[in-house]
């Protein structure tokens, strides 16, 4: 009730209203005004949209003096409130887009990714988003504070992405819901290197959308080691940090010369070659492993290994485990039971070169460099 109240006071449907009360009562006037051809309802009406809009058609005018008097107001009025209509109309189109300009305004997506938060890596990211081509049909919303200036350059940057900004802090409910948060797919949250204290504000973004969300998949990055335990704890479905990737990249180019070469070809945007998952056929179900390797070679594939998703332990057992918690782990399990969520880990389980013999299961999914 409410909602209808508040849309006939908008003042665009009052125009609307008014205009439509005098194309109806001049219609009428017109009328009994004249004789001949605006005696007929049809030409009345008729004439009336015709002289409201100032189209001026010709096709027929009063012959009376009355009639001509209605004619003259009729145009005069018509001006004005046509011109207040559109006037009015191109306004709010002109504010919407100014407001989704500078991030202000609600983003109406489904489906979409949220990437809340901003570092060097997001730029990479969208970069790999920009190469797979599955995910160039999504609208991926970002979420933080650059300027106009420096959107407008990632926008240049990937023109075949569809990127959409809102602008505030996403650690709050509101500045979530700008994003249409609950209907997207899945939520990235990027820690600031350049704030030490930011891995702390990725943990609260995490926990606010699981209590408000707990089914959407929530990807955190930190720059700390030491923060993983906290945003498993706040149900983080997976946890990034590249503090073990540069150790790897370091100790293999003295040891083993030639597996970080391979690993940054895989991993560049650019290369021919990358990492791709996909869900396994069900006519493997229950078939040996090198039947499936076999499969991918014949296409020029290269099946590495098997991954399947799980869902691991409630927060009982989890915050139980943890023996010396601190007030952190007590904040997260607060939040967790006030919002009336059981914390389950969910996991996604790799096998990386299977025994030939294995045999496929159900869920499971092939890792594949292609």
């Amino acid at each position: 009730m409410k909602r209808i109240k508040e849309m006939y006071s908008h003042p665009i449907l009052k125009i609307i209203l008014l205009l439509l009360l005098l194309w109806f009562g001049s219609s009428i006037g017109i009328l009994y005004l004249e004789d001949g051809e605006l005696s007929d309802i049809k030409n009345s009406f008729w004439w009336a949209i015709v002289t409201i809009t100032t189209v001026g058609y010709g096709d027929y005018s009063p012959e009376t003096t009355y009639g001509r008097a209605l004619a003259v107001i009729l145009m005069l009025s018509g001006i004005g409130l046509v011109s207040t209509v559109t006037g009015s109309i191109s306004s709010i189109f002109t504010t919407r887009k100014i407001m989704e300009g500078r991030g202000l305004s609600m983003i109406e997506s489904n489906d979409h990714i949220v990437v809340c938060g901003w570092n060097e890596n997001v730029e990479h990211l969208l970069a790999c988003m920009s190469q797979i081509t599955t995910q160039t049909n999504k609208d991926i919303i970002l979420i933080n504070d650059l300027s106009e200036d420096q959107l407008n350059s990632i926008l240049a940057k990937f023109p075949n992405l569809n990127i959409k900004f809102v602008r505030g802090d996403y650690t709050n409910e509101s500045t979530l819901s700008l994003a249409s948060i609950k209907q997207a797919s899945s939520v990235i949250v990027i820690s600031d290197d350049s704030i030490p204290e930011d891995d702390d504000k990725t943990i609260l973004t995490t926990l606010t959308i699981k209590n408000l969300y707990p089914q959407l998949k929530v990807v955190a990055y930190v720059t700390e080691r030491t923060k993983i335990p906290y945003l498993k704890r706040a149900n983080a479905d997976e946890v990034i940090t590249d503090e073990n990737f540069k150790s790897f990249l370091a100790a293999t180019h003295v040891i083993e010369p030639g597996v970080p070469q391979a690993v940054n070809q895989l991993l560049d945007v650019h290369s021919e070659n990358r990492f791709k998952s996909e869900k396994i056929d069900e006519k493997f179900l229950g078939k040996p492993y090198i039947d499936l390797f076999n499969y991918y070679k014949n296409k020029n594939e290269l099946c590495i290994g098997l991954y399947i998703e799980n869902s691991a332990m409630g927060y009982e057992q989890l915050f139980s485990s943890a023996s010396d918690a601190d007030a952190l782990d007590k904040f997260i399990e607060q939040k967790l039971k006030a919002a009336g969520h059981g914390l389950k880990e969910n996991s996604i389980d790799v096998m990386i070169n299977p025994d030939n013999d294995f045999k496929i299961k159900e869920g499971q999914g092939a890792i594949l460099i292609v």
